[in-house]
């Protein structure tokens, strides 16, 4: 379906214009600031609804404004005020009208703002964004997702790399124990072993002590001897006592003739050494803490290395089932794909093709396309425009400015020049429905 007739009253910079089109390419031109850009937002407010309407689409100066567009099989009829108001009418050709007219036009216009040379023009991100809203495909989340794991994966081979490289220089020490030895208990064991010593050297002290003590009571005895007449009493009391030591002096000299003495050295080479041994039993715990570490950085590692698998397959799937609008496109993550190279690699006439394509595909009800900056086109390039629209069966509205025989409309001041600035637009008549079936019913959109 086409337009075979606009009809345009005070959008924007129009005064009035009145533009029944013809050929696959529409050529709207003239100067600067005259009213081309407004004749194609004229046909977006009209088919387009409010998402397409800017915020003030009536002309400064004037209450209101009306759009009518006539299509093949459809007539709309927009209105507009200065108030944000406005009135919608969607009628067959025959005048009778059609109930939810904005549906039907959406159905019948779900792309009508895409411009294929302002596609063409965008960069990678815009590409890409543009692309998937039109397929209907948002990888923003998934995406995202993905970032997020290939951070956290970044980070923990980080983490990795400096673990193995801690794990490499710390030394094995083979022969050691398990464990650290207990300084603490050694030291309880010497401490008991200098205790016992103690007691030992006291107990030969002792019996050196009683050695003298013998040795003088002896001398004394000798002495009690002599005068045993006078002193026979303490005689017999010191041979008593003597006796009495002698006896303690056999025993405790069987005692200490018994003992033996602790080998204190093997206890104290025990603590010197436990200090190498401790550090080395310190150093096998601390290389087995490291790998074992690194064992489960790694094992996250790749879980993380799956998921990411996981999301780039579901991606992989959604491409492979959505139907693209253009054999050979698809995109990933970087942009717009052409046959699996990047978009911006196709050229100009190529990147064209595939926009043309896209913006009927888009809109098989109405093959209509607005292009905004015809200017940029050269001859080349307007005449492969002409053929996709011819091969396409569509309709191309196009913007430029000049004044040429190519121009289809001049738009000057408002208005189609060499017409009047006033054009009496009338709303759709309605008529009584007939027995006979027309051949366009708004539930076939």
């Amino acid at each position: 379906m086409r337009i075979l007739k606009l009809e345009s009253e005070n959008i924007k910079r129009l005064q009035a214009v009145e533009i029944t089109p013809q050929g696959d390419v529409v050529q709207i031109c003239g100067q600067n600031a005259q009213g081309k850009s407004s004749v194609l937002d004229s046909i977006a407010y009209a088919l387009g609804g409010k998402r397409a309407v800017c915020d003030m689409p009536v002309r400064n100066g004037q209450d209101k404004a009306r759009v009518v567009c006539e299509l093949e099989e459809l007539i709309v009829s927009r209105t507009f005020t200065t108030a944000g108001g406005g009135s919608l009418v969607v009628s067959k050709r025959d005048g009778s009208r059609l109930t939810s007219p904005q549906a039907i036009l959406d159905k019948l216009t779900n792309n009508l703002t895409f411009d294929p040379l302002a596609f063409t023009k965008m960069d990678n991100k815009h590409q890409l964004d543009t692309l998937k809203g039109l397929v209907g495909l948002d990888f923003t989340e998934q995406d995202q997702r993905r970032q997020a794991l290939y951070d956290e994966r970044t980070q923990i081979n980080r983490d990795v790399k400096k673990l193995k490289a801690n794990l490499e220089a710390t030394p094995v020490h083979s022969d050691v124990p398990e464990i650290e030895i207990s300084v603490s208990d050694l030291m309880q064991e010497l401490r008991k072993r200098q205790e016992h010593n103690q007691t030992n050297r006291q107990k030969r002290e002792e019996l050196q002590a009683l050695d003298t003590r013998i040795e003088k009571g002896e001398g004394i005895e000798a002495d009690l001897v002599r005068q045993i007449e006078e002193i026979q009493a303490k005689l017999d009391g010191t041979r008593t006592k003597l006796k009495e030591l002698q006896q303690y002096r056999h025993s405790l000299g069987n005692e200490v003739q018994a003992l033996t003495d602790s080998d204190e050295q093997v206890v104290m080479d025990k603590i010197s050494g436990a200090e190498k041994i401790n550090s080395q039993v310190q150093s096998n715990r601390e290389r087995k803490k490291l790998a074992s570490e690194l064992q489960d950085l790694e094992s996250r590692s790749g879980s993380l290395t799956e998921q990411m698998q996981a999301i780039d397959d579901a991606k992989s799937e959604a491409l492979r089932t959505v139907s693209f609008p253009v054999p050979g496109l698809s995109f990933d993550e970087n942009g717009v794909l052409l046959n699996g190279l990047p978009f911006s690699q196709a050229s100009q006439a190529e990147q064209l093709r595939v926009s043309v394509a896209m913006g009927f595909s888009m809109n098989p009800g109405l093959k209509v396309l607005l292009v905004r900056d015809g200017s940029l086109l050269d001859d080349s390039n307007l005449k492969l425009l002409a053929e996709l629209a011819a091969n396409h069966d569509g309709q191309v509205w196009l913007e430029r400015v000049g004044e040429g025989d190519e121009c289809a409309v001049i738009i000057e001041d408002g208005k189609v020049r060499g017409k009047p600035a006033t054009v009496e637009i009338q709303p759709p008549v309605e008529r009584p429905a007939t027995d006979q079936k027309p051949s366009f019913d708004g539930a076939d959109f």
